[in-house]
């Protein structure tokens, strides 16, 4: 908003006083970095004659003319370079595809009845509907609290940019909700429309028996290590993976952003990952060039003690 004032206002400086300067400062739309343009139109002063003597320094309405200009190369520069700052830091270049939309950002939480092959019965063993009881502690209303710590952050981040965002749960979602918004899916293992997305893309999640939950990439099928078991003593978990997704839906054609652990370990680091600035500045020494409009996957990892789980780490991403 304010690059745009400042943009008209040069404009209309250039139109008035300012129309016989030769260097014009110009922020072109769509961009926040100034642009000094020479303009071969301009009266320009002709310069004194070897006889004539050296001018001294300005007097009368002159000396206000330069320090107008000086504050107006400054009004024009500082600002423009601050926001240049801000827009070019990592964190705003990777949720500005996301929040650009001029719709509602639909944030899509994972629940227990996420990943099951049946669907959750509206009533009760037959005996009639759902009492209130029952709803409370139906399948398709409970969330993990580590998904809702998630789910947290993200609701925060959203309204800090400003942006309307709306909460449902995977079962509540439908396909005309994806379509019609861009998408925050948090969960893997309970969010069926995070399954049905990662399922077609290079680091897709599988379920080889047990107990078992592992991370396959489909560059590298022989890699086996990305993985957990869901039957081993919870206090005996050291490590957990998440893939973290930011790209067009191919199906929905909004933007999506997963933040998918293969436990609710993964998930919480997934969402630490996603929220902090710093984090993302990792992400950015190690991107190529140009990644900031690219589609991308990330596996994450982090280290889980006692229960808890450590900073993420990247050990694997994909562009494209």
């Amino acid at each position: 908003v304010e690059v745009h004032r400042l943009r008209k206002r040069l404009a209309e400086f250039y139109e008035d006083e300012g129309a016989s300067h030769r260097v014009h400062i110009v922020i072109p739309s769509g961009s926040y970095t100034p642009h000094f343009q020479v303009s071969d139109n301009a009266a320009v002063e002709p310069a004194p004659s070897p006889a004539a003597p050296l001018p001294g320094p300005p007097t009368g309405p002159r000396r206000p003319w330069v320090a107008a200009f000086a504050l107006l190369l400054l009004v024009a520069i500082l600002p423009a370079f601050q926001v240049l700052r801000g827009g070019e830091q990592p964190f705003d270049a990777f949720w500005n595809p996301v929040l650009a939309s001029s719709n509602q950002v639909l944030l899509c939480i994972g629940n227990l009845s996420g990943g099951h092959t049946h669907p959750v019965p509206e009533e009760a063993d037959g005996r009639g509907p759902l009492t209130l009881k029952e709803f409370h502690s139906a399948q398709s209303q409970t969330v993990h609290v580590a998904d809702a710590a998630t789910l947290a952050r993200f609701a925060s981040l959203v309204e800090a940019k400003g942006r309307p965002y709306r909460i449902v749960s995977q079962s509540e979602a439908t396909y005309a909700d994806l379509r019609n918004s861009p998408v925050i899916l948090i969960g893997l293992l309970n969010n069926d429309w995070t399954r049905r997305l990662v399922g077609e893309l290079r680091f897709t999640v599988e379920r080889p028996g047990g107990g078992r939950v592992q991370i396959r990439d489909r560059a590298n099928p022989l890699r086996n290590d990305w993985f957990i078991d869901y039957y081993a003593p919870f206090m005996d978990i050291a490590k957990d993976y998440a893939l973290v997704l930011r790209a067009k839906d191919p199906k929905t054609q909004q933007m999506t952003v997963t933040a998918a652990g293969m436990s609710v370990f993964g998930t919480l680091a997934a969402g630490e990952f996603l929220t902090s600035r710093d984090e993302m500045r990792k992400l950015d020494a190690a991107a190529p060039r140009g990644w900031r409009k690219m589609n991308l996957e990330i596996v994450l990892s982090t280290q889980v003690i006692r229960g808890k789980p450590g900073p993420p780490t990247v050990v694997a991403t994909h562009f494209w």
